[in-house]
């Protein structure tokens, strides 16, 4: 094999071993520099078409074989496939490493190839000079030959072998070919007229010299002749086999290309040899077509077994070139029958007496003789398909079965009009006339295995394997079957006709009296139809054969009622079983009297028997599967029984009524009520103002599922004009909807029950509005400007108020609950933000509730809004980190509403503050840790708030005729007794006396009392038509409330204004003095206000939804700060409510500690201070810090109250640190200010006199030569802005007094720090902006929780900066925590060696510590020289990070 030829051009032998010297060439042959090669991609290219041509071959022959041969072939290709390219494989390796050897190969081989060559050369000059120069002589001269080249220039005298050898002769003419094909197609038709031409080649086309003869499926031969002697034999050109196989063959030829070859030179011998060479043609062609034929058939066969008949069709004999015969519709191969059976066979053969006739079929038995077009297409086979003769064969016998069958329904019946169809073997039968196409019994037979199948819409398959199973075995037994599925279908057909309404049929029903009533005695052909929506009632139909007429049936209707035993699954109780008349069909369908329609349906409940009239003929052109009877009497059923049940109820109900009456002319139905029962609760005179402005009440039905009840009243002369388009008419139109449930009759009680609590509600409502209606002419002019009517479409009230409109609020009555229910919105451009009264939402229902007086309403409602608003922009998020306990989060503001007028605000759940809501556009504000009994008794849980009135009175409006402290009162309580760790010891050392109990002490009548109006009454503008409102006033209240030195201090009293509503004391025959405002002994604040100060009162019970409080302290829950504790103004804890007594009401114990108390003086935060609605918004609105420069302020923003609480607490806690630090408290005379010193410094610390919202330090060094007044003020400024500022965190006090008590060097230090901080701009020379971290950013190392003091101060000192990088760009600044730890012994300043987070940088952390360290080798400290500020001044010097780098 020839070397193949790798890359970089170099061969390779292709057999595997070493390329050789070739043999030495012949001589005279052309060498080469080596031997021819191949390229390697052109072998694996030859390799692999070879491989796709092979499997292109099997994917073709493999079809054929059975399937042992396809597997034994895929082997073989597969083995030889493997080894050719594992040779290939082994090749392409050597060839890697065979580079070297091979170029010395081809180097030798043209080495030895030359020299061969060289040696021939010698070989052959030295034969030439030997033998043929011996003899060699040269030729004569050629003197013609040049004289004509000289002379003519040409050579004429070449030898004429020359140019008839090498010169081919000139073609023939176009015309020369036409002239010579026409003569040739005459002797060919002069040579077919005088030869013997067998009849069956008589298709032929003779053209262009060509004889075509077409032998339909089976050959296709063209001939000619070579001249035109009548000797000379036929030629055939071409031979073309024409049988084919659509079926298997895959459109490819059955004839090999050798094989037809093979016949080509058989035929043309048999030309050239015999005497009638044409018919020995065609017989020897036509033969061989019928054995092809045969076996395509037989091939057939085969595969129409192996894929889709199976056992259904078998192959009894078959002998090649001769016959095949099978076998269809064995019964015994089916297992229908044992023993013997009849076998029908269909035979294909040659007929052996003409073999010139095509393949003949037989069939035995003999085919009928029922349609000679069946006949004949069972009988030939000129299409080449098995399964098509044997399918026309079984088409034939199928219509002939068929026919029988037929022939036994008409013996059953003359009038039979059953029909077969002939495409597809069937025969259709009526069974229910008139009948569609789809409601007739199909019968097909099966051309497999000759059996009957039967179809019918809607019949389940195993009742149509019953029926086969019958009539397969006995074709007589379909008569009874048809009987019963003439009932089924008449079934079918009532089912159909109603399935558009609310029903549901069953062939039975579970009857517990089933046997002794008469629906027991009905045909067994009968049909139960479930009115859903009335579920009581049944329809019955009864169905029974028509004599004469086997097709049709006749139809009786019954009308059922049942009754159902409550809670039990038992079976129901038929009652009443009555039959409709059979001529219902015309009363119901007259539509031009509705007068029969009516009275048809009251015959039918009335019972009156009625006789069996015969049945109506049928209409032309009715529909023949929809029972317009049937579908009549169900919807009429279901429209009128709701009515019907609907009456009976208002008739049991006592409820006047006029029946029901038809609409619309017939086609919807009413209840008009006569007069509907007065309601409970509703007074006389309303009861009769509604029913005067009734007009009409109607109950109609709508809706799809006519389940839904509609209640139409209309009402005239409206009290109210709304603003609203559609209540502008002289009538209101009020329609109330009621759903009934699918477990409840369709009209039944609870219907009506529904409509009487609705009408309640009505007049609820309506009494309202009437008394609203009448206090509108006198109403003030500033709630007519305030509010206004929006809706009242006598279900609901709204009122819209508000200087917009934009606050809406809803009234109605609740039937359920039997009281008013208020809902609160906002409309307009409002919509979508809260309404500021859902906070008071519940106090305002249960005040409405109490006195339902909508004036009264919505005078609350204006006078408490401004202020509402204020109250509800204070923060009332949960924080972290305001105490000592930095994981407990404490709620800043926690809003607790008392009653409509009565806010107490909870601030961190030590300080209360109580706001009164009053008319003229003011509020009342005192401290709610002062108990509204006695001053000296503090409410448990909350600490009086010192300075609150001198804050206050900042905000008083100089105008308003504000009262002034007296000289007496205190601003400044000290801590009551049992309110500090210390003082509580005190209380527990000294012997505690039991409680006093309450002395019950009826009311006195005060001085001057017929002048004034009571604690509840309203002002005199709308005295007249406003019912007074609710209070908290008892007769167990002290009796004289002007004493200062009152025995109510020991009553155990709940807390006024925080209970479910009272009488007012002018109910219950009490009048009280205008001095009982507030409970104070100091006169009335506002005579002319409606909103005073409320008595204790006995709680009548919790209101629903109202917070608890678990705990010693109402405010220790921040959600939680409940009105209903009676020990939040009660100077003694009440045995059944406190906390401290569990939840027993045994008697209190003798252990309990006594209240706590405060010096019998006049504290001025219990008295009261009026602020306009714009006092309290400046009061209780976010701003800036008064006094502050922008810049030194936080960013935390908060409002006056807050900052002032928020100072009170912290001067609380600074107090508390004091006493546990290593601080010396000094004494102050001053109320409010705190002074203690440290070992270089005294402290006063003070509120600031002029805002009284900032806490000020004022220092004084006790050597002042240390200590320059810049720095001094940079210390206070940093205290008052930074420590005791918003968000007033007690940490960050802690860690203050802890840098306050370092020493001199080390604090100057921390306050240059600390002017970085306040002073960024004056060090324009640093990249880094510095923040002294009091408490432990979330950021930090983790060495302590979050909000953790972040000064430790020991023999080392450890504290916290973050650096925050200089940038234009605020949001792409780089801010750090740097842990730095100062060693004063050694006076270095290094970075806290702290283990960082897991997913924290530490680039940024080592170069901070680079940097210190440093900075300390370079600086060594001098004794009694700090080092912090120049060690972190440097810091931020040289810190630079690289760039885009994060810490």
């Amino acid at each position: 094999m020839a070397p193949v030829q790798l890359e970089s051009n170099q061969l390779v032998p292709a057999g595997g071993g070493p390329a050789t010297a070739p043999a030495p060439p012949a001589p005279g042959a052309v060498t080469a520099a080596a031997s021819p090669g191949y390229r390697l991609s052109t072998l694996i290219d030859f390799l692999l078409h070879r491989t796709y041509a092979e499997l292109t071959v099997l994917a073709d022959l493999l079809p054929r074989k059975t399937d042992m041969e396809r597997k034994i072939e895929i082997v073989q290709f597969a083995s030889r496939t493997r080894q050719l390219f594992v040779r290939l494989l082994a090749l392409v390796k050597w060839a890697n490493n065979a580079g070297k050897v091979e170029k010395c190969a081809m180097i030798s081989s043209f080495l030895d190839q030359q020299a061969i060559l060289f040696v021939d050369t010698a070989d052959r000059l030295a034969s030439l000079a030997r033998d043929a120069l011996v003899h060699a002589r040269l030729p004569s001269f050629a003197i013609p030959y040049a004289i004509d080249v000289l002379t003519t220039g040409s050579y004429p005298r070449l030898p004429t072998c020359i140019r008839d050898k090498i010169i081919p002769p000139d073609p023939i003419t176009k015309i020369e070919k036409q002239t010579t094909l026409h003569q040739l197609n005459q002797i060919l038709r002069h040579r077919l007229v005088t030869t013997d031409l067998p009849p069956q080649l008589a298709n032929l086309t003779v053209a262009n010299g060509r004889v075509k003869f077409r032998v339909e499926g089976e050959f296709e031969a063209t001939l000619t002749v070579m001249g035109d002697d009548p000797d000379i034999p036929w030629r055939l050109l071409k031979l073309e086999i024409l049988v084919e196989d659509k079926e298997t063959g895959d459109g490819r030829a059955l004839v090999h290309s050798m094989q037809i070859n093979f016949i080509h030179q058989l035929v043309q011998s048999r030309l050239f040899a015999d005497e009638k060479p044409l018919q020995d043609m065609y017989n020897c062609l036509h033969s061989f077509c019928l054995a092809l034929q045969l076996e395509v058939l037989h091939s057939q066969t085969l595969m129409l077994i192996r894929e889709r008949w199976g056992d259904l069709v078998q192959v009894e004999r078959y002998h090649a070139g001769k016959c095949l015969s099978l076998s269809v519709w064995n019964q015994q191969v089916l297992g229908r029958k044992t023993g013997t059976a009849s076998v029908h066979k269909v035979t294909i053969k040659i007929d052996e007496t003409d073999v010139s006739k095509p393949l003949q079929i037989s069939h035995e038995p003999p085919l009928p003789a029922c349609d000679s077009k069946l006949m004949e297409r069972a009988m030939k086979i000129d299409h080449l398909s098995i399964e098509k003769l044997l399918i026309d064969s079984v088409h034939a016998r199928s219509h002939q079965k068929l026919q029988e069958l037929k022939a036994i329904l008409k013996s059953y019946n003359v009038n039979d009009n059953s029909f077969i169809e002939t495409a597809l073997p069937t025969l259709v039968i009526p069974i229910l006339e008139p009948c569609g196409r789809s409601e007739c019994l199909h019968v097909f037979v099966d051309l497999h295995s000759g059996m009957f199948q039967l179809m019918l819409y809607g019949v389940d398959q195993l009742t149509l394997d019953d029926i086969e199973k019958s009539v397969n075995d006995d074709m007589k037994r379909i008569i009874p079957w048809l009987q019963q599925l003439k009932f089924w279908l008449g079934q079918q057909r009532c089912k159909q006709s109603i399935k558009h309404l609310p029903t549901v049929s069953s062939e039975t029903l579970q009857l517990a009296n089933y046997a002794s009533h008469p629906v027991g005695s009905l045909s067994k052909h009968k049909l139960f139809i479930k009115l859903t929506r009335l579920p009581q009632y049944y329809i019955v139909v009864e169905m029974f054969d028509v004599p004469g007429n086997p097709t049709e049936l006749e139809y009786k209707y019954h009308f059922l009622s049942v009754s159902y035993a409550e809670g039990d699954d038992s079976p129901a109780t038929a009652l009443l079983l009555q039959q409709f008349k059979p001529n219902i069909e015309e009363l119901v369908l007259d539509t031009k009297s509705g007068k029969q329609m009516k009275s048809g349906v009251k015959r039918k409940l009335s019972g009156d028997p009625c006789s069996i009239e015969p049945k109506k003929p049928k209409r032309s052109g009715e529909m023949c599967a929809f029972n317009k009877v049937l579908a009549h009497i169900v919807a009429m059923c279901d429209t009128n029984m709701p009515f019907i049940g609907l009456r009976i109820e208002l008739s049991n109900m006592d409820i006047p009524h006029q029946g029901v009456q038809v609409e619309g002319d017939g086609f919807s139905h009413a209840i008009r009520l006569l007069k509907i029962p007065p309601c409970k609760g509703v007074n006389e005179e309303t009861q009769k103002a509604l029913d005067r402005s009734l007009l009409d009440c109607t109950f109609r039905l709508q809706g799809r599922n006519n389940r839904t009840w509609v209640a139409e009243l209309v009402f005239a002369n409206c009290p109210l004009n709304s603003t609203s388009s559609r209540e502008q008419g002289p009538t209101r139109h009020v329609y109330l909807t009621y759903e009934n449930q699918l477990s409840e009759p369709v009209g039944g009680r609870k219907v009506v029950e529904m409509f009487l609590n609705d009408w309640n509600s009505i007049a609820r409502l309506y009494e309202c509005v009437l008394e609203f209606a009448r206090s509108l002419p006198d109403i003030p002019n500033h709630l007519n400007i305030f509010s206004e009517v929006r809706i009242y479409n006598y279900r609901k009230l709204i009122l819209c108020y508000g200087t917009t409109k934009g606050s809406s609020i809803s009234i109605q009555w609740n039937s359920i609950l039997q009281k008013f229910h208020i809902s609160l919105g906002t409309v307009g451009p409002n919509s979508g933000c809260s309404n500021c009264h859902n906070t008071i939402l519940h106090q305002l229902q249960e005040m409405f509730n109490k006195t339902p007086n909508v004036v009264q309403l919505l005078q609350v409602l204006f006078d408490t809004q401004a202020p509402l608003n204020a109250i509800n922009k204070l923060p009332t998020v949960p924080m972290l980190g305001l105490t000592q306990r930095t994981n407990t989060a404490y709620q800043c503001f926690s809003i607790l509403p008392q009653s409509p007028t009565h806010i107490r605000l909870a601030f961190r759940n030590m300080y209360c503050i109580d706001i009164y809501c009053r008319s003229r556009g003011v509020v009342a504000i005192r401290d709610g840790a002062y108990s509204l009994f006695d001053n000296s008794k503090i409410v448990e849980g909350f600490y009086p708030a010192p300075g609150l009135k001198t804050f206050l009175n900042m905000f008083v409006d100089s105008n308003q005729d504000a009262r002034r402290r007296s000289v007496n009162e205190d601003d400044n309580p000290p801590s009551p007794i049992g309110g500090d760790m210390m003082d509580s010891l005190i209380s527990q050392l000294q012997p505690q006396q039991p409680p006093q109990q309450p002395q019950q002490q009826p009311f006195a009548k005060q001085a001057g009392a017929s002048g004034a109006y009571p604690l509840t009454s309203p002002p005199t503008s709308y005295h007249n038509t406003v019912t007074p409102s609710p209070s908290m006033m008892h007769t167990q209240s002290p009796g004289n409330l002007h004493a200062a030195s009152s025995p109510s201090g020991a009553l155990r009293a709940p807390s006024p204004a925080s209970f479910g509503p009272t009488p007012s004391p002018s109910s219950l025959g009490i009048t009280m003095g205008q001095t009982a405002n507030f409970a104070s002994p100091h006169g009335t604040l506002d005579p002319s206000s409606p909103y005073t100060m409320m008595s204790p009162s006995q709680r009548a019970g919790n209101w629903p939804g109202s917070p608890q409080v678990s705990g010693p302290s109402p405010a220790a829950r921040m959600p939680g700060m409940s009105p209903a504790n009676p020990s939040l103004h009660s100077p003694v804890p009440d045995a059944s409510h406190s906390p401290r007594a569990g939840t027993s009401s045994q008697a209190m114990p003798t252990s309990m500690p006594p209240p706590r108390k405060l010096p019998q003086r006049s504290w001025a935060a219990s008295i009261p201070t009026i602020l306009t609605h714009s006092a309290l918004n400046i009061l209780l609105l976010p701003s800036p810090t008064p006094g502050l420069v922008p810049g030194l302020a936080g960013s935390y923003l908060c409002s006056p109250l807050e900052r002032f609480l928020g100072s009170v607490i912290m001067r609380r806690h600074l107090q508390r640190i004091i006493q546990q630090e290593t601080l010396q408290l000094i004494n102050s005379n001053e109320p409010g200010v705190i002074m203690f010193k440290t070992e270089a410094l005294k402290c006063r610390v003070a509120l600031n006199p002029k805002t009284n919202q900032t806490l000020q330090l004022k220092v004084t060094p006790e050597n002042t030569g240390q200590w320059k007044s810049e720095e001094l003020q940079v210390l206070e400024k940093f205290f008052e802005t930074r420590v005791a500022g918003p968000p007033f965190k007690a940490n960050t006090l802690i860690a203050f007094t802890k840098l306050l008590g370092a020493p001199t060097h080390i604090l100057r230090d921390c306050v240059h720090i600390m002017k970085l901080e306040l002073f960024p701009d004056q060090a324009s020379q640093l990249k880094w902006n510095v923040q002294f971290c009091l408490t432990i950013p979330p950021s930090a190392p983790p060495i302590a929780p979050p909000g953790t003091p972040a000064v430790v101060l020991k023999s080392k000192m450890l504290f916290f900066l973050q650096l925050t990088q200089k940038t234009t760009v605020p949001q792409e600044a780089v801010s750090i925590i740097v842990p730095i730890i100062y060693d004063m012994a050694s006076g270095t300043t290094q970075q806290a060696d702290i283990p960082r987070q897991q997913n924290s940088s530490v680039a940024a952390p080592m170069m901070v510590s680079n940097i210190l360290k440093r900075f300390a080798e370079l600086n060594s400290p001098r004794p009694g020289e700090c080092t912090i500020f120049a060690a972190v001044r440097d810091l931020m010097v040289n810190l630079t990070l690289p760039p885009g780098g994060r810490p």
